[in-house]
């Protein structure tokens, strides 16, 4: 009988090899869907007058189809602008700029003003655009 036991004896280590397969496959189909995923959750707010929010941080600089410059509603020339904005800057109380330009203007003009408002020390530039309708698919 002891040889018997010494034949057969019972392995006590258990095999992986299929779970690992199983781990390596979610790993896969988490590493492609991941970028997929979208950070945000789709809200759809209701509207209210009460429910504006002014963010003096934010400063508005507009650009016409004829090329005039606005700095919020103050209309200023392209000579007048960098020390307009190194002024705003220098103030502290704008951290970011959002750019408006009329689609028709030159674009040697945009990044004149680009420029201007990088070199006034404001790093968070936004460029701002009217979002496209697209077709849906059904």
């Amino acid at each position: 009988m002891n040889k018997y036991k010494d034949k057969y004896k019972t392995q006590i280590h258990m095999n992986i090899t299929s779970m690992m397969d199983v781990v390596f496959m979610l790993l896969i189909i988490f590493m492609i869907a991941a970028p997929l995923m979208r950070a945000e959750v789709d809200v759809k707010l209701p509207k209210s007058a009460a429910a504006r929010v002014k963010d003096n941080s934010n400063l508005s600089v507009s650009i016409t189809m004829s090329g005039d410059i606005f700095i919020g509603n103050e209309q200023i020339t392209i000579d007048e602008f960098p020390e307009a904005i190194k002024k705003i800057a220098s103030a502290g109380a704008i951290t970011s700029v959002s750019l408006k330009g009329d689609e028709s203007i030159d674009y040697g003009l945009v990044m004149k003003v680009v420029g201007y408002i990088k070199d006034a020390g404001i790093e968070n530039l936004g460029l701002v655009a009217t979002p496209e309708k697209t077709k849906t698919r059904r």
